[in-house]
C-alpha cells in the first residue's frame, strides 16, 4: 500500500493518463458520468478504506467525496460489510412486486418512524426515478399538469427535470428556458419537456406567491431541495419554508422535498426534521444505503396508496431488491446506534475542518465563508456572513473555487464537483488535518 505522498513532486497520473486513453476507445467520454470532465485530471482508483482512496498510480488520497454522497460511513465499515456478505450468502435479488423479503416491511418502519412526512414508502433505485415518480404521484392526487421547481435545484437527469435558465420576467408562465450556457444542457430533450414545469428562484417568497396568485389552481407540485446544497449549500430565509407550506395548504398543492443528499446524511429525519417543516412527500436516495444504489419516495398514505393496479404506475425490476435493502438498513441500525454516535462524529470533524479552513484563509488574506448542512458544505470565496439564493452565488470567486477543486488531488485530497465537501464517519483527526494541509499548499498555488 502506497504511503501517502501529497503535492505535485510526489504525484503523477501516468498510468490513470493511460486507462483514460484506453477508455475513449470504448466508453463516451472516457468515463460514466457527465461531471467527469469537470477534474483536470482523469484519475483511476484501485481501492479503498475509511476516508482514504488509493489510485492506480499508487496515490493516496483524503475522501471527501463519499461517492457523491451515498458514503456517509466511509469505505469498508466492518458491520456495514459483514451485512452485505450476510446478505449475498442468502439471497441478491427477487423478482419485484412478486417476491419479497420481511426486510422491506422493516426497513419501511424505520423511514416511517424517523422521517416526519413518512406515512408510506416507496422504493426505487435512483433519486431521479423517486423523483419521477413523487412528480406522477401528486399529478393523480390533485388531478392537475404542472410542477414548480427552483433554480440550481438539482432533481436527477430526466428530462423534464434536468437543468434550463429561469426567466426573470416572464410574460406568461414562468417555464424554464433552454440555454448552451447551462452546465445542465442537453441536446436530444423533447421540445416539450420543459412544458409543465415552472422554474422560479428560490427563497424568494414574493417571486412564488405570485406565481400561485396567478397559476395555483395548475399546479400539482412544489417540489425542492430544503437546503440547496447543490447551489452552495444556501440555507432557507428564516420563515420561507413555513410561508411556501402555508401557500401549499392554501392552494391545495403537494409540497415535495428533495431530499436525496440530505436524508439521513442530516439526521435520521432529513432535513425536515432539522427544519421543522414537514412536507407531503421526500425523496431520498445517496446516504440511504451508505454507498449501494437504493432511493425511496415517502409520504402521506393518501398520496402513496395511490400506487396500485388501475391508478398509479410505479415499476422497476430492481424496486426493493434485498441487497440493496440489507445496506439500508444496515446503515440505518448503525447511525441510530449510541444516540447518534456517528452524527457526532460527522459534526466533531466538520467543525475541526470549518475552523481550520477559515484560519488557513483569513491567514493568507482570503475573505471565505463556510456553509452547507451537517455531513455536507461549501467553501466559498466571499465576504458575505451567508449566501442565500443563485443570484448571491455568482457573485462569489467561482474561478478560484474551481482551481481550489480541480487542483486538490495534485495534494492528496478530492472533493466533489464545485467545490463540495462531503464528511463521512470515518474521517479521523487525521485525516482531517491532512486535507486542511492540502487545502494550505493548494491556495498558495493560486
Amino acid at each position: 500500500m502506497a504511503s501517502f505522498e501529497g503535492g505535485p513532486r510526489g504525484w503523477s497520473n501516468a498510468k490513470s493518463q493511460a486507462l483514460q486513453e484506453r477508455a475513449a476507445e470504448v466508453m463516451p467520454g472516457s468515463q460514466t458520468n457527465f461531471r467527469g470532465s469537470l477534474l483536470n485530471a482523469p484519475l483511476f482508483f484501485t481501492h479503498a478504506r475509511g476516508a482514504r482512496l488509493w489510485d492506480v498510480d499508487g496515490n493516496e488520497y483524503i475522501d471527501l467525496i463519499n461517492a457523491g454522497g451515498p458514503g456517509i460511513l466511509g469505505h469498508s465499515h466492518p458491520e456495514y460489510i459483514e451485512a452485505l456478505k450476510r446478505q449475498l450468502d442468502t439471497m441478491c435479488s427477487l423478482g419485484s412486486g412478486i417476491c419479497q423479503t420481511e426486510m422491506d416491511i422493516e426497513l419501511s418502519e424505520k423511514i416511517v418512524r424517523h422521517v416526519p412526512c413518512a406515512e408510506r414508502v416507496r422504493f426505487c433505485v435512483t433519486g431521479s426515478e423517486a423523483v419521477h415518480l413523487a412528480i406522477r404521484l401528486a399529478r393523480a392526487h390533485t388531478k392537475r399538469p404542472y410542477f414548480i421547481r427552483f433554480q440550481s435545484h438539482y432533481h436527477g437527469w430526466f428530462d423534464s427535470v434536468l437543468g434550463g435558465v429561469a426567466d426573470a420576467s416572464p410574460a406568461d408562465r414562468p417555464l424554464p428556458l433552454e440555454s448552451e450556457r447551462d452546465f445542465f444542457h442537453t441536446e436530444g430533450r423533447a421540445p416539450d419537456a420543459f412544458k409543465y414545469s415552472f422554474l422560479l428562484p428560490w427563497n424568494d417568497i414574493d417571486v412564488l406567491e405570485a406565481t400561485l396568485e396567478k397559476y395555483g389552481h395548475e399546479v400539482a407540485m412544489i417540489h425542492m431541495e430544503p437546503i440547496l446544497v447543490n447551489g452552495g449549500g444556501c440555507p432557507p430565509r428564516p420563515g420561507y419554508l413555513e410561508r411556501v407550506r402555508e401557500l401549499c395548504d392554501e392552494h391545495g398543492i403537494v409540497l415535495s422535498f428533495d431530499e436525496v443528499i440530505t436524508g439521513f446524511r442530516v439526521g435520521l429525519g432529513g432535513a425536515q426534521a432539522a427544519l421543522g417543516v414537514t412536507p407531503d412527500l421526500a425523496t431520498f436516495g445517496k446516504a440511504l444505503a451508505g454507498g449501494l444504489p437504493m432511493a425511496a419516495v415517502a409520504g402521506k398514505k393518501e398520496i402513496l396508496d395511490q400506487l396500485r393496479v388501475g391508478k398509479v404506475a410505479g415499476a422497476g425490476t430492481f424496486n426493493g431488491y434485498p441487497l440493496g435493502v440489507a445496506a439500508s438498513l444496515a446503515t440505518l441500525k448503525i447511525l441510530e446506534k449510541d444516540d447518534g454516535a456517528v452524527y457526532k462524529r460527522i459534526d466533531l470533524m466538520q467543525a475541526r475542518l470549518k475552523e481550520g479552513l477559515l484560519e488557513i484563509c483569513e491567514r493568507r488574506g482570503i475573505p471565505a465563508l463556510v456553509q452547507g448542512p451537517r455531513g455536507v458544505f461549501f467553501l466559498l470565496f466571499t465576504d458575505k456572513p451567508v449566501i442565500y439564493s443563485f443570484k448571491e452565488l455568482l457573485h462569489v470567486d467561482l474561478p478560484r473555487q474551481l482551481k481550489l477543486y480541480s487542483l486538490m488531488p495534485e495534494e492528496g485530497t478530492i472533493l466533489m464537483y464545485g467545490g463540495r465537501w462531503y464528511v463521512s464517519a470515518a474521517l479521523t483527526e487525521a485525516d482531517v488535518d491532512r486535507a486542511l494541509e492540502s487545502a494550505d499548499r493548494t491556495l498558495a498555488r493560486l
